[in-house]
This record gives structure tokens, C-alpha cells and sequence, in this order.
């Protein structure tokens, strides 16, 4: 028994290995983002966006692009990258938890759990660094370091056009003037990372509409299409909520991984499209929070509340239920002004 307690991760990471290579599956959309980064590498800027379906930044289409590398054709990924992704995973949430058996046995469950879904080959595997990438930022803008911190925002960005809603979460990292010059950087420089497809005059990302998924906002008013004209209301709510619990943390460590898994709670609760990958930034962040939070039994409460909205079908009930939770557990204060270091 003590050698297990002693070789545990290992143990952990061989089962998500094995794991991993059970649930292997074809990958939705990336061979698709994969042939749009070889038009991309080719300079054939115009043709990457001619098509409403391409709503990926150009990020992740060559992260996709690097994906396929020993893939089938069809997005089946390289069975090896699986289980090393797989064992990574798991491993890692442990090791983040080291220090309390308890806590990295909750946690490798978890990751074990999510392995099956599985994740993130059922999805944009990209779009797992978004949450990551948001965490950073918030620690480069508490060090100083706002234009970093921008280039984090805006590389999130280029993965995913969704990834702006964080902007605001500089907010608990620096007092508003500082946080405001940094996020109007950030913008500019997300604007940048599209600006030469748009120059070509056949950005057609904005022509796209979706189909509204049952238990979403926009089915509950009745609308059963979406398109780009949504989203800056969309964009508007998860914006203003993103600032809210930012400020309400201002300060605080714990706002490196709570302040992301809001704004990805928030997108998936206000999204007329309800894809089970939507879920897969709000578990990253989820597994994070489990990682940093003091009182873990009840992170890990709602880390396992994010696995169980990801296989329900009701976004809409199931990420707000996740919020509220999340609002719950962690130490808001208003106003937390005093917290935030005096550098700015």
C-alpha cells in the first residue's frame, strides 16, 4: 500500500495512458482548421477566411496544423500523442496538488474523468490553452508586467475571437487605469492578429450563423438562428460579469484561477450553441482552482459540478448552477480595493 501512496501519479498517469487510447476519436474540425493553416503558411491569406464556416483564430489553426502530424485524414489523432496528452494531464493536476494525498486523488479522479469525455479530442484541443493563457496574464499584470500581459490576451485571442471576454479580468491584478491601458492593448493587438485576412477582402467569418441549441438564452427567446449580430450582446453580458467578480477579487491569489473559470462559465451560459467542448476551458480552470483553493473539498465540489454540466444538454441552468457556486465558495469582498499592491 505505501509503495502505491509513493508511485501514485505514476499508477494515475498509466491509467489515463490506457484510458486515452480506449476512448480515442475522430477530432471535430481538425483536419478542417488544419488544411486552413496550410493555405495560412502559403501566404494565401485571402482563402483562410473565405468561408463562414472558419471560426477559428489563426492560432489555433496552426496548432491544428501541428496536431495532424501523424494523423489520419480524418482527424484521428497520433494514438501515442493521445496517451502521452492523457498521462500528462492527470499527472499534472497531481503534481499541482502535491502535498495532500486527499487532494491529488480528487483531483487524478477527475482528470481521469475527463480523459473519458474525452478531453480535448472531443473539441478544439487548442482552445484548452485559453483558460491557461488568461491565468498568466493575470500574474504578469500583478508583476508589473502589463505588456506581456496584453500579448497573453491577445494570443488568446488568436486561438479563439471568444477569448476577449477576459480583458476585464486584469482588473484584479492592477488598478483600473492600469488595467484599462493594458486591455485596450490587448484589443489592439487581437485586432492585429486578424487584420491581414480582413485587408483581403474576403473575411467571411461574420456571414456565419448557428443553429440555437434547447436550453440556451437565445432558445428561450424564442430564436431558433444566431448569428454574428448576437454575439456583441452576448459579448456585452460576459463582459460586464468577467469585470465584476475581476474587481470582487482584486488582490487575491486565488483570482489567478477563479477569474478565468468565470469568464468561461460565462460563455458557456450566455451561448446560443450548447457543443460539449464548450465546457472544456471551464475544466481546465476548474482543475487550477482545485489546485490553489485552501478549502478544497469545496472546489473539488465544483470541479465535479463543471464535469457534470458538461454532460448535461441545459448550458444555460447547469453554467449559471457552476457560477453561483463558484460565487459561493470563493472569498468575495466589496469593494476589495485596499488588497491590490500599492506598485502600479
Amino acid at each position: 500500500m505505501a509503495l502505491l501512496v509513493r508511485c501514485r501519479r505514476a499508477v494515475a498517469a498509466a491509467l489515463a495512458a490506457v484510458l486515452g487510447l480506449l476512448t480515442l476519436t475522430t477530432t471535430p474540425d481538425l483536419a478542417d482548421f488544419a488544411r486552413a493553416a496550410d493555405l495560412l503558411l502559403h501566404g494565401r491569406f485571402g482563402e483562410v477566411y473565405a468561408q463562414p464556416w472558419n471560426q477559428a483564430g489563426p492560432a489555433q489553426l496552426l496548432i491544428s496544423r501541428v496536431l495532424m502530424i501523424g494523423a489520419s485524414p480524418d482527424g484521428t489523432l497520433w494514438p501515442p500523442l493521445v496517451a502521452l496528452w492523457s498521462a500528462a494531464l492527470v499527472a499534472g493536476v497531481m503534481w499541482l496538488c502535491r502535498g495532500d494525498v486527499r487532494r491529488e486523488a480528487v483531483a487524478g479522479l477527475l482528470g481521469l474523468l475527463w480523459v473519458a469525455v474525452p478531453m480535448p479530442w472531443n473539441g478544439h484541443p487548442a482552445e484548452l490553452a485559453v483558460p491557461v493563457l488568461w491565468a498568466y496574464a493575470i500574474v504578469c499584470q500583478r508583476r508589473g508586467r502589463d505588456l506581456a500581459a496584453a500579448a497573453l490576451l491577445a494570443l488568446g485571442v488568436a486561438i479563439a475571437p471568444w477569448a476577449v471576454i477576459a480583458v476585464p479580468g486584469l482588473l484584479a491584478a492592477a488598478r483600473p487605469l492600469r488595467a484599462l491601458r493594458a486591455g485596450a492593448l490587448a484589443v489592439v493587438m487581437s485586432v492585429a492578429c486578424y487584420l491581414p485576412f480582413v485587408l483581403t477582402g474576403q473575411f467571411a467569418m461574420f456571414r456565419y450563423r448557428w443553429g440555437v441549441a434547447p436550453g440556451t438564452v437565445a432558445s428561450l427567446l424564442g430564436l431558433t438562428e444566431a448569428g454574428w449580430w448576437l454575439r456583441p450582446v452576448q459579448g456585452l453580458v460576459m463582459v460586464a460579469g468577467v469585470a465584476m467578480i475581476a474587481w470582487r477579487m482584486r488582490g487575491a491569489r486565488l483570482a489567478i484561477a477563479a477569474v478565468p473559470l468565470a469568464a468561461a462559465l460565462l460563455r458557456v451560459a450566455t451561448d446560443p450553441v450548447a457543443q460539449p467542448y464548450y465546457w472544456y476551458p471551464a475544466a481546465v480552470a476548474s482543475l487550477l482552482l482545485l489546485a490553489m483553493m485552501r478549502r478544497w473539498v469545496l472546489a473539488a465540489v465544483l470541479a465535479y459540478g463543471v464535469l457534470l454540466g458538461e454532460s448535461v444538454s441545459w448550458p444555460l441552468a447547469t453554467g449559471l448552477a457552476c457560477l453561483g457556486l463558484l460565487v459561493a465558495v470563493t472569498p468575495l469582498r466589496w469593494p476589495a480595493f485596499r488588497r491590490v499592491p500599492a506598485a502600479s
